[in-house]
């Protein structure tokens, strides 16, 4: 290498040093000026991560809109999590619930808890909805994802930079139908006996083309649209592949590097409707998906509460969607439930 070379490298390696230097200095002026501003414009969800010191909370309930939701005609207005504090005296129970939630937003939520939190046991709300290509591109993505950009654990300015320049997802209309569509294709279904559709795309489009159900049951096209929705949102098989399972092993290895205990409340969907409405090969996919979690989770020493069957259907009271919103019977069911399982596995103070 001749004096030249070395000292042109010379030159650029200073000039690579200057930059660091000017980076570094602009990111703790940035960090100590505009960046609590923008974090509390951007980034709702890290308040949440806070409530554990706080209010001195052992255990913490993670959920979506299932958490709080409730009827109008309900006595008893307490979330899920409300009422597992009420069944579980001498413990704090403290909830980090927002709408649209799931495993993704729950493990940034938990990784930004302070390290002396009081925090022994986290319960983190399964919605068995949350796998499907419907909502993992669910227009409510785009919100979640910007304030995930905040949450990370990296440089202030560099999460600036990255919302500035829309390193979220942020499709269009047209994008994201083209997305759902492609996803439902690659929901393809193996039953272990002959079934005529090849994905949930198939299975989807054979229902909505047409005005009756699985037994032939002439039906309106309000009842069709229902039933489609149930076969796009859970007409899949789960495995290691799905981006939501994924964010459940990291929340399980979170756990285990915290000395946590871990619950997975598998939420109820309206079994009974979807019976009615899809059949039993839906049926059939959604006890094998929930059985997946149980086999996956249970031998991590995570305790997986399967509640898929406990909330019967009178006790959804929004009739013409899916979604996991119930009456205070199936509020109290489901956190009477998981307050059982956390004193066979000794995670709580026996009264």
């Amino acid at each position: 290498m001749t004096e030249e070379t070395r000292h042109i490298i010379r030159k650029i390696g200073m000039k690579f040093l200057l930059l660091a230097m000017v980076l570094v200095v602009l990111d703790l002026v940035y960090r100590f000026t505009l960046y609590p501003k923008d974090r509390e414009k951007y980034c709702t969800l890290l308040t949440y991560s806070r409530i554990p010191v706080q209010d001195s909370t052992d255990i913490i309930y993670l959920g979506e809109s299932s958490n709080h939701s409730c009827s109008p005609l309900d006595e008893d207005q307490r979330a899920i999590s409300e009422m597992l504090g009420d069944l579980m005296p001498g413990h704090r129970v403290g909830k980090m619930s927002k709408d649209a939630c799931h495993a993704g937003i729950f493990y940034d939520m938990l990784r930004n808890i302070p390290r002396k939190s009081p925090v022994k046991t986290v319960v983190v709300t399964v919605n068995m909805r949350s796998f499907s290509s419907e909502w993992i591109y669910a227009d409510l993505e785009r919100p979640l994802q910007k304030e995930q950009i905040m949450m990370k654990k990296a440089p202030s300015l560099y999460k600036r930079m990255l919302l500035a320049f829309k390193a979220y997802a942020h499709w269009s209309d047209s994008e994201r139908d083209k997305l759902v569509r492609e996803g439902l294709k690659k929901q393809t279904l193996h039953l272990p006996y002959y079934f005529p559709y090849k994905s949930a795309s198939d299975w989807d489009h054979a229902i909505g083309t047409q005005c009756y159900l699985y037994n032939g049951e002439k039906v309106s096209m309000d009842t069709i649209a229902l039933t489609c929705h149930y076969i796009k949102d859970f007409a899949y098989h789960l495995d290691d592949g799905n981006p939501r399972i994924r964010d459940l092993d990291k929340i399980v290895r979170l756990c285990h590097r915290r000395g946590w205990n871990l619950v997975f409340h598998i939420m109820s969907d309206n079994m009974d409707q979807i019976r009615t409405l899809a059949g039993p090969d839906l049926e059939f996919l959604m006890k094998s998906n929930a059985q997946y979690i149980i086999r996956r989770y249970e031998p991590k020493g995570v305790a997986v509460v399967n509640n898929q069957y406990l909330v019967r259907d009178r006790d959804f009271f929004e009739r013409g969607f899916p979604t996991e919103h119930y009456t205070q019977h199936g509020r109290m069911a489901s956190a009477e439930r998981i307050a059982e399982r956390l004193k066979e596995e000794g995670w709580c103070a026996q009264n």
